[in-house]
């Protein structure tokens, strides 16, 4: 049955189970005989998530390796529920699960692998990179902010090898409304869904204007503070009513708190699957990679600890109307639509940075 939350809000618990087609709960189950499945694709990409996981935690400790698999793998199952709720006050749960952000980096890591191996045809190039996509979002679960990342990535894919500029929004109307086709029930009630699609509008649209207005803020190549600031500050913008809504937690630092954080992102992912391959072959060979990723783990924890624990962070919205969300993105969308316009960037790709 659906329930109340903390919040006020009610949850769905019968639409939450529909759209990820359970029909049926069974209590005090009890499972008698396990027998080997047969040869499938998946067996052997779960073997090798637990395979993957198991080093992680040889080499990293808890809180932070639940924080790590959280972001390689989308696994929360390690979160104490006061950790989890620090995160969700200071608006960071989204780096917590696997995100449109991590199939970016996985994508462009493959890329850059395959472009040093010389005279390999570019059919083959796009070909095993769109291929180790879809294996990673297998692995990992396939969720629904996953599933419409590997879409647009497949059109941001065929746009490269076609070399025809990405058309980031036609991207994104492709992989929701693929998505609504498969499963109407994501548009009522999977909340990840829409904030996802939501988030990836908000960004394309709104994040090269806001860039262009923070001139004073350095635009190194490999490190863009800039672009990172615009990004973090389009997303907060366009999520905040359906949050409001959905939540109904304000909180007041999480803009500085996800612009502290995002930078060491993409260094954690990078640093910690580096540990995970390397504790296969010998844990003292992953010493130092899970030093560096259990220290930056471990800051990320302790920024949100502490903002968290800060009096006044997080305020409490009383429940308002659904009509009353929508009415608000009326007004937003149409800013953000001629934002878009006048920064020109209808045939630029998109934005790497996406946080859902």
């Amino acid at each position: 049955d659906a329930f109340d939350k903390d919040t006020g809000r009610v949850f769905d618990y019968p639409g939450y189970l529909r759209v990820r087609g359970i029909s049926a709960v069974m209590q005090r189950a009890t499972l008698r005989a396990q027998e080997p499945a047969g040869l499938t694709v998946l067996g052997p990409l779960y073997s090798l998530k637990h395979v993957f996981e198991d080093s992680l935690e040889q080499n990293i400790a808890e809180p932070e390796v639940s924080l790590l698999e959280g972001m390689l793998l989308g696994e929360r199952g390690g979160f104490t529920p006061e950790l989890l709720q620090a995160f969700i006050i200071v608006g960071l749960i989204h780096i917590v699960v696997l995100s449109g952000s991590n199939i970016a980096i996985v994508a462009e890591a493959v890329f850059r692998l395959l472009g040093l191996v010389r005279r390999l045809p570019r059919g083959w190039l796009f070909g095993l990179g769109f291929g180790a996509i879809v294996l990673f979002a297998l692995m990992t679960g396939g969720g629904a902010a996953t599933v419409r990342a590997v879409i647009m990535g497949a059109i941001a894919i065929l746009a490269r090898y076609l070399r025809r500029p990405q058309a980031a929004l036609r991207a994104l109307a492709v992989a929701a409304v693929a998505m609504v086709l498969w499963n109407p029930l994501v548009l009522l009630y999977d909340t990840g869904f829409v904030l996802s699609v939501l988030a990836t509008f908000g960004l394309i649209t709104l994040a090269p204007f806001i860039e262009t207005r923070l001139t004073k803020l350095p635009s190194w190549k490999r490190f863009n503070i800039r672009s990172i600031v615009a990004t973090t500050i389009a997303v907060e913008i366009f999520l905040l009513p359906a949050l409001l809504y959905t939540s109904g937690i304000f909180s007041a630092l999480s803009l500085p708190v996800n612009i502290l954080v995002l930078p060491l992102v993409p260094v954690v992912m990078l640093v910690g699957f580096v540990a995970g391959v390397l504790g296969f072959i010998h844990p003292l060979l992953a010493f130092v990679p899970a030093f560096l990723a259990q220290f930056m783990l471990r800051l990320i924890i302790g920024i949100a600890e502490l903002s968290a624990d800060m009096p006044l962070v997080s305020t409490l919205i009383a429940p308002f109307p659904l009509w009353v969300a929508l009415l608000a993105y009326v007004p937003l969308i149409w800013l953000a639509w001629k934002a878009y316009a006048k920064s020109n960037q209808f045939t630029s790709p998109a934005p790497q940075n996406d946080p859902q």
